[in-house]
């Protein structure tokens, strides 16, 4: 039994392991490639319990310093700043017929997005624009709305445009904005835009880590304790798609410990239930031994009233067993002494399965019925007229 118990404790510890494994290299704290736009200021929060450390590392392979790329860390949520700030793009660019051409900001709460465009002179009525402002939550999210827009319940703001005009949205949330410019005509159309756009950003003025990294290094980590709220905030500067890789390094003391209190619980649920089942068992082998014990006491009994012996009751058995096969609608013989015929039934279950001298005495020993097993209260004689 202690060999038995081991052996499961080792497989249920295994197999908790192998759980805390696979969620930390999954989707909860798995590693991330995410584009950090121009202006970006993006909250990074994980459970300090089972994350240790966070760290960034940029993609591209660029001079120091160029990426201004910064890893802030915080013992508290910051704020958002009053002063949003401002920056613009300018774009000159040609849309394919029946294409369209998109960018990707990561703007918080309280942002504003203004694009001034200004469609090629005489291509604006042939080849009208359609101007789109959607949010999407990852960049497969931004691959499926740009495929078919209208699919999506997640645009903003669209506008079919011609000559010169503006086309204003305010953010609601902190997301992933995508901007797009369509084509639904046939051929091919140069549009002017002036991207103005105002990023509310964290502040990071109480930030008691801070870490820029360089380009093709080992990046920034950022240590969390295992007590607190403690979270980092990812900002860039105005460099347009730095492309930096985020990761969590796992605090494994906690799932050693965690499975190991798994797998003592669990094999504790294991012993309770075999000693239940156990339980259970004995019970039944201990009601078929008393029902045994009551039947062959019966038959003594029935034996030393009547005198009879061993030989005489076979004769009994053989003559009754000769006017059954010549009365074929005869009787059956009490299942007790097998000697007398069957003539009473019980109540309340009505069976009749004994004598009446077989069923009085199992009444009367406080028994139940052979056949249903139901509680019995009396013994009624069967008369044949």
């Amino acid at each position: 039994m202690a060999a038995a118990a081991m052996s499961c404790f080792v497989v249920i510890l295994a197999l908790c392991l192998l759980v805390s494994m696979a969620l930390m290299a999954g989707h909860y704290y798995g590693q991330a490639e995410l584009v950090a736009g121009p202006g970006c200021s993006r909250l990074v929060r994980a459970n300090s319990l089972f994350v240790q450390d966070i760290t960034v590392r940029t993609v591209e392979e660029e001079g120091p310093g160029a990426n201004g790329i910064v890893l802030y860390g915080l013992a508290e949520i910051p704020g958002l700043d009053d002063v949003p700030a401002v920056w613009s793009e300018a774009r000159r660019v040609v849309v394919p017929a029946s294409s369209h051409k998109e960018w990707v900001y990561f703007l918080n709460r309280g942002s504003r997005i203004e694009v001034n465009y200004s469609v090629e002179p005489g291509a604006g009525l042939v080849n009208p624009l359609r101007i789109t402002i959607a949010h999407a939550t990852g960049k497969e999210d931004v691959m499926q709305w740009s495929e078919e827009p209208s699919a999506h319940d997640t645009t903003l703001s669209r506008r079919l445009v011609h000559a010169t005009g503006t086309v204003n949205q305010s953010i609601g949330s902190s997301n992933d904005y995508c901007i797009a410019v369509g084509n639904l005509g046939d051929q091919d159309t140069t549009v002017a835009l002036d991207f103005r756009i105002s990023a509310v950003l964290y502040n990071t003025s109480g930030a008691d880590y801070a870490c820029s990294p360089l380009p093709g290094g080992s990046g920034c980590t950022y240590r969390l304790p295992i007590l607190g709220e403690n979270v980092a905030v990812l900002s860039s500067g105005l460099k347009e798609g730095v492309k930096v890789e985020l990761s969590y390094g796992p605090r494994w003391i906690v799932y050693f410990v965690g499975s190991a209190i798994l797998a003592v619980a669990l094999l504790l649920l294991y012993e309770v239930l075999s000693v239940l089942l156990g339980f259970c068992c004995a019970v039944v082998a201990d009601q078929r031994t008393t029902m045994t014990t009551t039947t062959t006491s019966l038959l003594e009994s029935k034996e030393e009233e009547e005198g009879g012996s061993l030989g005489s009751s076979y004769d009994s058995v053989s003559s009754h067993d000769g006017d059954a096969g010549d009365e074929e609608e005869g009787r059956r013989l009490c299942v007790v002494c097998c000697d007398a015929r069957r003539d009473c039934f019980f109540m309340p279950c009505g069976h009749s399965a004994t004598c009446h001298d077989c069923g009085t005495k199992i009444v009367e020993g406080d028994g139940s019925c052979p056949f249903c097993r139901r509680k019995l209260k009396k013994v009624r004689r069967i008369f044949c007229v």
